[in-house]
């Protein structure tokens, strides 16, 4: 299952957590439990 960390929204802090939407999320959150439901996969170059 994907995480926070591989979602376009979120912006690391440090290695193990980052924002998305104002909210403190751990980095390796399921995005089942994504707080503001909004993931959307980082687009790949």
């Amino acid at each position: 299952m994907a995480t926070c960390k591989e979602c376009k929204h979120y912006q690391p802090v440090d290695e193990s957590q980052g924002d998305c939407f104002g909210h403190q999320v751990p980095a390796d959150r399921d995005v089942g439990q994504c707080p503001a439901s909004a993931f959307e996969p980082k687009e790949r170059p």
